[in-house]
């Protein structure tokens, strides 16, 4: 905890320094777009490479049945990343206005099928009360509750789903007890989990994405259900004033409606509608019996917490939609919470406040053999959480968080070690991060989209636009002044087989890590940092700032703005890539625009080369097309 203190003290002091010195962002004076199309081919060219080069066979591993068609098409392209995030990003940014486009372009990224018939609205467009619109939602639940079970059926039996349920998530949670354990031990523990890996990836190889759904039918009838509570107002003004709706053909559904008042809800409901008042969910859910839940809250200051895992906007075999709509609300989700998807769907819509999420491992939008999304329209928020967490795609599966505006702090807390490496370091893998399982199970896609809002991100190890075996981890920010702090693995990194990207396209914003992050990439993996506009402050020690090792390739770009650099070791930073087995690394350091200093190998409108093979530094302090200088 003491050293994440002192480096989060040492990020304010950089932030300090970088307002006296430029209080406000430049205006770009050329585009920084064109900047970075010319910049890399010249860099390119003093290398003697060409975009050609930066692709990776596919040919070194057995292709299992859940690799992402993504992931393996922008392994071929990694170039390409670039644009990707930002469509991504673009396209996701209209979930308040579209949500169902926003989820089938989604559903296209995983490669799966998008059903607007699973929930249809078309009978029930115009219900005659309230009452018909609550029907209408039952109705779907059904539908969901009909997906759910043909969605495993066609997979797994339910001895292999009940295997599942007990053994899989091992493969997600850590222990903090590990830590005392003998290596004997630790051992023992991680060959029982690549066993299960290893049975497991035969055993569900025919499991694939479940089928996303359309969900403005189910915004519309909660829109009508609240224009009818509000007219029957004295029916539901005070609080605990509760009608309770058991229906259902197979099981009866337990829905209860709330009042204006103070509402407390204790156990397993399948629907809870509540008009309004300050109220507190005291959530259940049990994931062996999996059904579709719908809650919807129209106001007030609420406090949610899951008493079980999978019990707060988690679709855990099944689908789960929470949306609040209004009020400063507190999130407590423990484990598997809070807009996640667990061989399922999940959605947690918060549309106005300021918002606090905590959670534990596997939370806050995340995804494996499913899909999980947190949307936060509008706010200043807090998201806390341990390990997996804040935009996490594991197995065929993606993990979002989507955040529209406000000053928001994403922190990973210190709880897990990572005591393979280090006694005083932890654990993270979040804030945009896509894992798998190696060599048995390719990973997924982990996406955090921020875009406005003075922003900060606090992460250890693994984070913040990395990735691990053969997955896409994204962290985008779009405006503002953030601090991005981390260890190691994060930044714009990709780690054995994988890709993963963080761009930030304006504000002065600062970077602090100590290795393997700022662009880098390992071992057949791409990392790429790419921020566009700003007056920006990089600090690191080694392997980063556009650094290839192991036969990956690493892509550090500032397009504009008066930027600083610090690094210890400048023999494997700033442009360095390094030969290894029958073919090299490529490392590119750019910047291409702007006034700069530099404590490393760099110079102010220069090329260099670094203590590598294919690595190379370009900075240039005026447009590319203008200038004839600054050759090798």
């Amino acid at each position: 905890m003491r050293t994440l203190v002192l480096s989060i003290a040492a990020c304010l002091l950089f932030q300090s320094v970088v307002a006296q010195y430029h209080p406000q962002a430049p205006q770009a004076s050329v585009n920084p777009d064109s900047l970075l199309t010319a910049g890399m081919d010249e860099v390119l060219s003093y290398l003697l490479l060409t975009r050609e080069d930066f692709r990776f066979r596919g040919d070194y591993m057995d292709k299992d049945s859940f690799r992402l068609k993504i992931v393996d098409s922008l392994m071929r392209r990694p170039l390409l990343m670039g644009d990707f995030v930002r469509e991504c990003a673009d396209r996701c940014d209209s979930i308040h206005q579209a949500p169902d486009r926003v989820l089938q372009f989604i559903a296209s990224v995983a490669g799966t099928q998008y059903e607007t018939a699973i929930l249809s609205g078309s009978a029930i467009s115009r219900p005659e009360s309230w009452r018909d619109a609550l029907s209408s939602l039952d109705r779907n639940l059904q539908l969901m509750a009909d997906a759910s079970d043909r969605y495993l059926s066609e997979g797994m039996s339910p001895e292999e789903v009940a295997a599942v349920v007990s053994g899989y998530k091992d493969l997600l949670l850590e222990d903090v007890a590990d830590k005392e354990k003998s290596a004997e031990e630790l051992d023992s523990l991680t060959r029982a989990e690549e066993q299960f890996a290893m049975n497991f990836a035969k055993t569900a190889a025919a499991l694939r994405f479940p089928t996303l759904f359309a969900i403005q039918p189910i915004i519309d009838q909660l829109a009508m259900i609240a224009s009818g509570l509000e007219k029957d107002r004295k029916a539901f003004e005070r609080g605990q004033n509760k009608q309770i709706y058991l229906s259902g053909k197979k099981e009866k559904r337990k829905i209860v409606i709330g009042g204006y008042g103070h509402d407390e809800y204790c156990g397993e409901y399948d629907m809870i509608i509540d008009p309004g008042g300050d109220d507190s969910y005291y959530l259940e859910y049990e994931p062996g019996k999996p059904h579709p839940t719908i809650i919807a809250d129209f106001g007030g200051n609420d406090i949610y917490e899951a008493k079980t895992p999978f019990a707060l906007a988690t679709g855990a075999f099944s689908y789960s939609i929470l949306i609040d709509y209004d009020g400063d609300d507190v999130y407590r989700g423990g484990s598997f919470s809070l807009g996640t998807g667990y061989f399922g769907v999940g959605i947690l819509w918060d549309k106005k406040g300021n918002d606090s999420y905590i959670g534990d491992t596997f939370t806050q939008g995340a995804g494996t053999f499913g899909f999980g999304l947190l949307i936060d329209s509008d706010g200043s928020d807090t998201y806390t959480g341990n390990l997996n967490c804040q935009g996490f795609g594991f197995v065929s599966g993606m993990g979002g968080i989507i955040d529209a505006s406000g000053n928001d702090v994403y922190t990973v807390q210190p709880k897990y070690g990572d005591f393979i490496r280090y006694e005083d370091h932890y654990v993270s893998m979040s804030q945009g991060f896509g894992n798998g399982v190696r060599p048995f199970l390719s990973g997924g896609a982990g996406f955090l989209f921020d875009y406005a809002g003075n922003d900060t991100y606090v992460s250890d190890i693994f984070g913040q636009g990395a990735s691990y075996w053969y997955s896409l981890g994204m962290l985008y920010d779009r405006l503002g002044n953030d601090q991005y702090l981390s260890h190691q693995y994060a930044q714009g990194n990709g780690t054995h087989m994988s890709l993963g990207i963080l761009r930030d396209d304006t504000g002065n914003d600062i970077y602090r890590a100590y290795g393997v992050s700022q662009g880098c990439g390992h071992d057949y993996a791409c990392g790429w940092l790419l921020d566009r506009q700003g007056n920006d402050l990089y600090a690191s020690y080694d392997l980063s700032q556009g650094a290839g090792q192991a036969n990956g390739f690493g892509i550090f770009t500032d397009l504009t703005g008066d930027d600083r650099y610090y690094v210890m070791l400048k023999n494997n930073t700033q442009g360095y890539g390094n030969p290894r087995r029958d073919y090299g690394s490529i490392g590119v350091f750019l910047d291409l625009d702007g006034d700069d200093r530099y404590d490393g190998n760099g110079t102010n409108n220069r090329f260099w080369t670094t203590n590598s093979k294919w690595g190379g530094g370009l900075d240039r302090s005026i447009p590319v097309s203008d200038s004839a200088e600054a050759k090798p």
